[in-house]
């Protein structure tokens, strides 16, 4: 454990010693970047990291930058999982983890091609290591590359992950391999563009459950763009199809997505609009859920279909800004039979970086409050209510 902290520290310090200084007067470089980030878990609950530290050498823009990162994470004790029944408690507390900490590394490069947009190439490693409440530690690493070029009018991205997959925020999904193409239906003019967009992705399911735990499936979307000065408009139909690899999931069929959002900015307001009907199974053959039975005896499997929806609004404030964020029937794991959960939740984010700029105008500081409230109903009608606070603190020179 404690070489893996001093390969961390070590790491943070090549960095900040080999960052140049910046030119004099060039308020706009930043060579070297430092961020700080900290968060207390609410009780009973494992929240965000204790804390995350990034140090950065160069910008996105130049031919090579570096960065290096250093994060801890709570562990099951902060979520006070009582025991099971039968075990006893000095075992149980044994069986949890304390924390964890990631250790990462990325590298970025931008090479010159002869026609289009140079080639954006980025590779990145990372360490995590779990340190358990007996003394043990156990250690996993994961690599990645991404790749994106603009051959024109077009714009190309693959990305793959090795080790661990890349979990979706929003879906219980965790994708090894993805690309997007992007081609826009008209030059941009006058502020005014519409682009569409077609995109794949090799996923795992990331739900723990034993019917369908790291179940493979695929996920397919086509999407219309439509953006203005102050508005952008966005029309997606998406498609997630598991993987027949097994004979009691053959019946598993394909879930679908049509939704719409928008974005628009007014003077200091602005505001986003999701609205979305899901088409998904409600049961497979084999999962011991009843059947629809159909004319000459057929069994298929029922189809449930509902509305999800999000709203944001902010307001931007001359020392800070004030975001609200509503969403109803949000549910992860959406596209399985029998499993997830729909879920309300309420965000109120406070952030003070506009007043921190006025105070250290050559840091580019950040400084935001956020509190979060969740209520999530399973498919069996149980219900938890969830709630935290988040304190980000980042400054760069």
């Amino acid at each position: 454990m404690f070489s893996r902290l001093l390969a961390a520290a070590a790491a943070l310090a090549l960095a900040a010693c080999a960052a140049p200084a910046p030119a004099p007067g060039d308020s706009a470089a930043a060579p070297l970047e430092f961020d700080l980030q900290g968060a207390l878990p609410a009780p009973g609950q494992a929240g965000e990291p204790l804390m995350a530290s990034r140090v950065a050498i160069g910008t996105g823009d130049d031919l090579f930058s570096y960065d290096a990162s250093y994060a801890v994470e709570p562990g099951t004790v902060f979520a006070d999982t009582p025991a099971p029944p039968g075990v006893p408690a000095a075992q149980h507390l044994a069986a949890q983890h304390l924390a964890s900490q990631l250790i990462g590394h990325d590298l970025r490069l931008h090479l010159p091609l002869p026609t289009g947009e140079p080639l954006a190439l980025q590779v990145g490693a990372e360490l995590r290591e779990q340190w358990k409440s007996d003394g043990s530690s156990v250690a996993r690493q994961r690599q990645a590359a991404s790749l994106a070029w603009s051959p024109g009018p077009a714009d190309l991205e693959l990305r793959w992950h090795g080790g661990t997959v890349d979990k979706d925020a929003g879906l219980a999904l965790g994708c090894e391999l993805g690309g997007r193409l992007e081609i826009p239906l008209q030059p941009a003019r006058a502020g005014l563009s519409s682009a569409i967009s077609i995109s794949g992705r090799d996923c795992q399911v990331t739900a723990e459950h034993g019917a369908h735990g790291e179940l493979e499936a695929a996920s397919w979307g086509v999407a219309m763009r439509w953006a203005g000065r102050d508005r952008e408009t966005r029309l997606q139909a998406s498609m997630i199809d598991p993987r027949r690899d097994a004979p009691s999931r053959q019946d598993i069929g394909a879930s679908y997505e049509l939704g719409m959002s928008h974005h628009r900015e007014y003077g200091a307001w602005s505001a986003r609009t999701l609205l979305a009907m899901r088409y998904a199974a409600r049961h497979a053959a084999g999962t011991g859920l009843a059947e629809k039975v159909v004319g000459g005896g057929a069994a298929v499997a029922e189809v449930e279909h509902y509305w999800t929806a999000g709203v944001s609004l902010t307001r931007h404030l001359p020392a800070a800004s004030l975001t609200a964020h509503w969403s109803h029937g949000a549910d992860p794991a959406w596209f399985m039979p029998a499993i997830g959960a729909r879920t309300h939740r309420l965000d109120m984010r406070l952030d003070f970086s506009r007043m921190m700029a006025a105070l250290l105008p050559r840091g580019e500081p950040q400084l935001v409050m956020e509190w979060r409230w969740s209520q999530a109903r399973s498919r069996s009608d149980e219900i938890v209510d969830q709630s935290a606070v988040r304190l980000d603190m980042g400054i760069g020179w």
